[in-house]
């Protein structure tokens, strides 16, 4: 992609290690606000996860997966806007295309110019972060005034998390309340269009941003020479002109992006539909790696398993037993919790060659998380 900077030793996009540190302790969290956690993670568990607990509760949740997921997405984007372009996009707030305010033809069109080149540094970060082929509409040909609500978008990692994301980037530069809309364009692609409106009410107070404390670790990784990112990030198959981030080992789709607002949403559900979530996400999530993950990749025992924990920022393994009986581990620093069980028990059914088993977590004061797998 045309004036995407990547390191010169290992191809990584340069963005990725300016804006992401990879902790020693199993956390990956963003250099200007380190509480602030993210994670390299395969992207089409999140579509898939939520149309099963749709399926199992029978009403839809993507409202809920869009509010959440937006509050995440406007607090990025306005902590990366400068005070120049909040005041750009407040000139902007009436809309493009006609001269106002006494402004000049001329005036006017370098306004158009400056926004829409903002729209499209905040494309690039999606883009780079393994979102989706993202492109502006053809809005900005016929002067619409508002051309930077409507984005179309090929091959999108999640769809109510894109929508999301469009809906939290427009709220933060234009600084009003809006909504989002999607269609299916076919082949994959689709096309997002904000507008004003206000959210769902009865979200609005509800859904929390879930915190992590971090405890310090001891992983050692191997640093690029080039940009000091772990050399496994580097074996990631990077292709922001696509969109699109690879794993070569699986084949899976990645994508750079918090966990918080997947935990609040999996939490919300669970407060307002009883104990029953929690399961459905564990075997939605048993069912999924199972389907996807090959024997082989996982009889290296739990040195590999911990590393690939670590690198895409799920928390540091510290312990790690397994025999024929029984699977335990204890995860310092997770997220994701009930995910992280149900990829442990898929795990130890794909090394065992079996078709079910039991498992048990728990959660310590200090946010440990154990879980113990075992064979029927």
């Amino acid at each position: 992609m045309p004036g995407v900077e990547v390191c010169e030793r290992c191809g990584v996009p340069l963005m990725i290690s300016r804006e992401l540190e990879w902790g020693n302790n199993g956390v990956i969290t963003l250099k200007r606000s380190p509480q602030n956690r993210m994670i390299l993670y395969e992207s089409r568990v999140i579509d898939n996860l939520f149309r099963g607990i749709e399926e199992l509760i029978g009403i839809p949740i993507e409202h809920i997966v869009i509010e959440s997921r937006r509050r995440e997405v406007r607090k990025y984007i306005e902590r990366s806007l400068t005070p120049e372009v909040r005041e750009l996009f407040a000139r902007s707030r009436g809309g493009l295309g006609q001269s106002r305010d006494g402004a000049g033809d001329g005036e006017a069109e370098n306004l158009r110019e400056t926004v829409k080149a903002v729209t499209r540094n905040i494309i690039e970060i999606g883009r780079i972060y393994g979102y989706g082929d993202s492109r502006p509409s053809d809005l900005w040909e016929k002067g619409d005034p508002f051309p930077w609500r409507a984005n179309i978008v090929r091959d999108p990692y999640s769809i109510p998390f894109w929508a999301a994301d469009a809906l939290g980037s427009n709220e933060a530069t234009e600084g009003i309340e809006q909504w989002v809309r999607y269609e299916h364009l076919g082949d994959d692609t689709y096309l997002f269009v904000t507008y004003p409106s206000e959210h769902p009410v009865e979200l609005k107070e509800r859904l929390k941003r879930k915190k992590y404390p971090f405890k310090p670790g001891n992983i050692v990784f191997e640093r690029c020479d080039g940009c000091s990112l772990p050399v496994e990030v580097g074996r990631y198959e990077w292709r922001p002109d696509q969109g699109v981030i690879m794993d070569p080992d699986y084949g899976w789709r990645m994508a750079v992006y918090g966990p918080s607002a997947l935990e609040a949403v999996l939490d919300d559900l669970e407060a307002e539909l009883g104990n029953e979530i929690p399961a459905a996400v564990i075997e939605a999530e048993r069912r999924f790696v199972k389907d996807r993950a090959r024997k082989r990749d996982w009889r290296r025992g739990g040195l590999t398993f911990n590393r690939l924990s670590a690198l895409r920022g799920m928390g540091n393994i510290t312990s790690f037993e397994a025999d024929e009986r029984r699977l335990s581990l204890t995860i310092e620093n997770p997220c994701l919790n009930l995910l992280l069980v149900g990829m442990a028990q898929a795990i130890y059914e794909l090394a065992l060659g079996m078709e079910r088993s039991r498992y048990e977590f728990h959660v310590a004061d200090d946010g440990d998380l154990t879980i113990e797998v075992r064979a029927d």
